[in-house]
């Protein structure tokens, strides 16, 4: 699909149907398309960082192009957080191949938060410094082949979660303040915060799901509603770590 000069597919089995999530490769050219405050606030960056930001604002009008809002100037807050429109969810990712955008009606989803890796897996070297003891112990449970595969999904779902708590809480969450359980029979995930964020207490599960896309990317997004589960609402499974 095309819109505003931008080629873009979507990711319908990321979210559920109220939310709005498109992807577009990474281009230059995209650059061109920022407005004034947009192009001054990456004019010091590298060429790099132009081009993923300029693609993410471009796919960012056309999602909220979809909820009525036309030419919105996506810039960010001193904390690097988007200012998206009053009343909207939203969430942007990218990697040095491709750009993520999740928006939604915050009314009816609450928050969201999108999270894109362009890696084949997370070296086993990283995972003390974002994993817990039983992440660990659950992915080694798993078979050596997609091991490191799926430590990368843990990973990413929980650069999704602090997306998604971030305009609750307002506050940084640390890798070990939260428990990821992925279910790979169905790409589920549950969140499962390890102690006090915010507005959110310890024991508080929100959910996700991860998903792969042609080109290789591993994409996670996490949904944080106004009815977050409680720890003795999350089904028991066997993956769970």
């Amino acid at each position: 699909m095309t819109c505003s000069g931008v080629s873009f597919s979507e990711l319908p089995d990321l979210f559920d149907d109220d939310v709005v999530v498109l992807s577009a490769p990474v281009d230059e050219g995209h650059i061109a398309e920022l407005t004034a405050a947009e192009r001054a606030a990456v004019a010091r960056a590298s060429i790099k960082r132009q081009r993923e930001f300029a693609t993410a604002r471009v796919l960012a009008r056309a999602g909220l192009a979809r909820l009525g809002i036309e030419g919105f100037e996506l810039l960010n807050r001193e904390d690097r957080a988007p200012i998206w429109p009053d009343g909207i969810a939203g969430s942007i990712s990218h990697c040095d191949t491709r750009a993520f955008v999740a928006v939604a009606d915050r009314a009816m989803v609450g928050t969201v938060g999108v999270d894109v890796e362009h890696r084949d897996e997370l070296a086993r070297r990283l995972w003390r410094h974002t994993m817990l003891p039983e992440e660990i112990a659950w992915l080694d449970t798993r078979a050596e082949v997609e091991r490191g595969r799926l430590a990368l999904a843990l990973f990413s779902a929980k650069e999704a979660l602090y997306k998604a708590q971030y305009p609750w809480s307002e506050t940084f969450m640390g890798f070990h303040a939260l428990r990821v359980a992925l279910h790979p029979e169905d790409r589920r995930i549950d969140c499962i915060f390890q102690r006090e964020v915010g507005p959110f207490p310890e024991g508080t599960v929100v959910h996700g799901r991860f998903t792969e896309t042609a080109t290789g990317e591993l994409v996670a997004g996490v949904h944080i509603g106004s009815g977050v589960a409680r720890p003795d609402q999350l089904s028991a499974r066997a993956d769970d770590p």
